[in-house]
């Protein structure tokens, strides 16, 4: 497995050109066909006020994982994942889970003692992955993003 990490970086821009603005438009649509709902309007106040991670495999200019975190004014020490993908072309590869370990251990140096999400109720292979990685369900909530919206809200510890 380490061997497989040597083969990957991360990197947390703190602004964004307008030409990244565009690929992470495009990568989101990707990942998320008829869904994705970033734009400049988002993409911006995350680098700058929230945490906008990119994972990078060798040789390749395009990341091929985003999480976009944000903290949570309520809990302080909770990081809430905003956004989190892994493009369609390395999706089930184990990327995903590489990417996660990444990400709790940059949560657990910037404090945060746990992170939540919401996933939507049917994406099966996300919803796996996360239970995977110890996060668990705290509740559904039904009609999050809209009727039909259902997500569930999830929950992991990364205290040390």
């Amino acid at each position: 497995m380490d061997a497989l990490k040597e083969q990957y970086h991360i990197e947390v821009p703190e602004s964004l050109t307008p030409e990244q603005q565009k690929m992470m438009i495009e990568l989101e649509k990707d990942a998320f066909p008829g869904m994705g709902a970033v734009d400049e309007q988002t993409l911006v106040p995350l680098a700058r006020y929230g945490k906008l991670i990119q994972y990078f495999q060798e040789n390749d200019a395009r990341p091929i994982a985003i999480c976009e975190l944000l903290r949570d004014y309520k809990d302080v020490t909770k990081a809430y994942i905003f956004g989190f993908y892994v493009r369609s072309d390395k999706q089930g590869s184990g990327i995903g889970q590489l990417f996660l370990e990444e990400i709790f251990s940059i949560l657990q140096k910037d404090s945060f003692e746990s992170v939540c999400l919401t996933v939507n109720v049917k994406n099966e292979g996300a919803v796996k992955l996360y239970k995977k990685m110890g996060f668990t369900i705290k509740e559904t909530r039904a009609g999050e993003f809209g009727e039909g919206e259902d997500r569930y809200y999830m929950v992991r510890s990364i205290s040390q």
